[in-house]
């Protein structure tokens, strides 16, 4: 069953698929649904916490998103100049001495600081969005984690834990990665 929509061509059809993403979902709230996504898919019941629309359209944003960083990835490559410096590191409130966790009141920016980013990463997120190409087959994988999110089998017997754990972290590096792209170039 393939549920995807048309694959993304241009650099301009991929910015746009980023800003799509980012308008259905803000930071937090998409790491949220993909950390979602993956726990449902290890486990062996059926997805009972909202409508099984929500997976699907969750998948279908997804390979938007993973498309849109691949054609950027191959567009651009490393050749791109960094986005930030590290002297214009910006930190949120309440990060107090590189500790986010200070006794002043919690703020919200805190939220969509980056928590699967390498410090290189941050300071240009299209090298975080290359982390799609270290997924083999990332399609193929999107598609059988929506499929044994929605069914009462888990993906536990299919793969190792190693590689279901090593495809979280990337594919979280790639949302946060659009995250960043979308937040500097609007």
């Amino acid at each position: 069953m393939n549920i995807y929509p048309q694959r993304i061509c241009t650099l301009k059809e991929a910015y746009e698929a980023i800003h799509e993403f980012f308008s259905c979902y803000h930071c937090p709230e998409a790491r949220e649904e993909v950390a979602q996504l993956f726990e449902w898919a290890c486990k062996e019941k059926y997805y009972k916490g909202a409508p099984p629309v929500n997976i699907v359209f969750l998948a279908q944003q997804l390979h938007r998103l993973f498309s849109a960083a691949e054609i950027i990835s191959y567009s651009l490559g490393r050749k791109f100049s960094a986005v930030l410096t590290p002297e214009v590191w910006p930190q949120p409130p309440g990060f107090a001495h590189g500790c986010p966790f200070s006794n002043e009141k919690s703020d919200s920016s805190w939220e969509c600081f980056p928590r699967h980013l390498t410090a290189e990463e941050y300071l240009n997120p299209y090298f975080a969005l290359e982390k799609i190409n270290h997924i083999p087959q990332w399609e193929q994988v999107l598609q059988e984690l929506m499929e044994a999110a929605l069914s009462k089998g888990s993906i536990d017997g299919w793969y190792s834990i190693g590689e279901v754990m090593q495809w979280k972290e990337r594919m979280m590096g790639v949302v946060e990665g659009g995250w960043l792209v979308e937040e500097r170039i609007a």
